[in-house]
This record gives structure tokens, C-alpha cells and sequence, in this order.
């Protein structure tokens, strides 16, 4: 239970700084911008989601295991997203893309430290 604390912990301390972030640019007039780093805030909730249906049928045990294929499963589509973005040269989405699998590539480093993969 320790381990689940400390990841949603993270999750929410990250959401928090992005969200502060996302205020800020938009105080400044930077909607665009802003709302690139919304697709980033939402990220950390989706992983909350994808961590607690990974425990509920899993168990705390064999939470280490589940999670990292559970996750992979939903962002590889981010993934493939980019990807096709790039193809098109379709600037705006490979931003939001790109925003996602940064804020993917924190939340899998912060598990893997904190479940000590």
C-alpha cells in the first residue's frame, strides 16, 4: 500500500505543476500552448484509472507486474498517434503527442523506481 501511496502521490504532485503551468500560459495569452499542457494534465488521472483497475484485478501482490502491460496497452495508441502526426506533418498534434509521451515516459521512470523494476 506504501508503493501505491507514493506513485499517486507523484501523480497527483505532477498533475498539480502542469495544471499550475497550463493557468500560467493562459494568464500570459498563450491559449495554445496551454491547452497542449491540459492533454498532459490528463495523462496522470488516466494513469490513476489504468492503476487502479490494474490493482483491483490484480491484487497490491502483483500490482509491480500488471501495471507496466496495462499502461503500455492504452499508450502505445499515443504512440502510433505521434507517429502519424509526424507523417503528416500535422505540427499542432505531434505538440499534444508529444506532451503525452513526455509526461508517459515520467510516469513509467517514477513506477519503475518506486516498485524497484
Amino acid at each position: 500500500m506504501e508503493q501505491t501511496n507514493l506513485f499517486f502521490d507523484f501523480l497527483d504532485t505532477r498533475k498539480k505543476a502542469v495544471e499550475e503551468e497550463v493557468a500560467s500560459l493562459a494568464a500570459d495569452g498563450r491559449k495554445d500552448e496551454s491547452n497542449i499542457l491540459k492533454a498532459k494534465a490528463n495523462i496522470y488521472d488516466i494513469s490513476k484509472a489504468v492503476y487502479n483497475a490494474a490493482l483491483k484485478s490484480n491484487g497490491e501482490n502483483k500490482i509491480a507486474a500488471a501495471f507496466p502491460p496495462a499502461f503500455e496497452k492504452i499508450t502505445s495508441q499515443w504512440s502510433k498517434s505521434l507517429e502519424a502526426a509526424k507523417v503528416h506533418e500535422d505540427s499542432h498534434k505531434i505538440l499534444i503527442e508529444e506532451s503525452k509521451m513526455a509526461a508517459v515516459s515520467e510516469i513509467t521512470k517514477e513506477f519503475n523506481e518506486i516498485f524497484n523494476l
